[in-house]
């Protein structure tokens, strides 16, 4: 039993050190700050592609909840709904569009999951522009 002991506690000791944070890294970002647009995946009918932006377009979502920039030229106003979904509004806030949002280190996918969705499949691709920071 003493050996069982101190085995189990060697394999604790072993598991939590082989976990190592990386301090300096820029991932699992929050969605506030500014984004841009690299490219979208797209599909008509078949299976999904990616065709990239000009560079261009970005979306800067504020802590305030509104959004700004020119990747939702529609929407004035996001509110996180849940873990995986944003609800984005329009000026007059009433008439909204729900997107589903996945961040994964320093980019960003969003695709419509209401009222409108795409039937074939379709998301927005965004990188998290660590320049533009304020």
């Amino acid at each position: 039993m003493k050996y069982f002991a101190c085995f189990l506690s060697a394999l604790v000791i072993l598991g939590t050190s082989a976990c190592k944070k990386d301090s300096g890294a820029k991932g699992n970002t929050t969605l506030q700050g500014k984004w841009k647009v690299i490219g979208s995946m797209i599909s008509s009918g078949g299976p999904m592609y990616f065709v990239p932006d000009n560079g261009n377009h970005y979306a800067q979502f504020n802590t305030d909840g509104t959004i700004t920039g020119s990747a939702f030229p529609d929407e004035v106003y996001y509110k996180i709904k849940d873990s995986i979904t944003i609800t984005m509004t329009k000026a007059d806030k009433i008439t909204y569009e729900d997107y589903y949002y996945k961040i994964k280190q320093d980019s960003l996918t969003l695709g419509p999951a209401g009222p409108i969705v795409c039937i074939e499949g379709c998301s927005i691709k965004l990188i998290k522009d660590w320049v533009g920071l304020n």
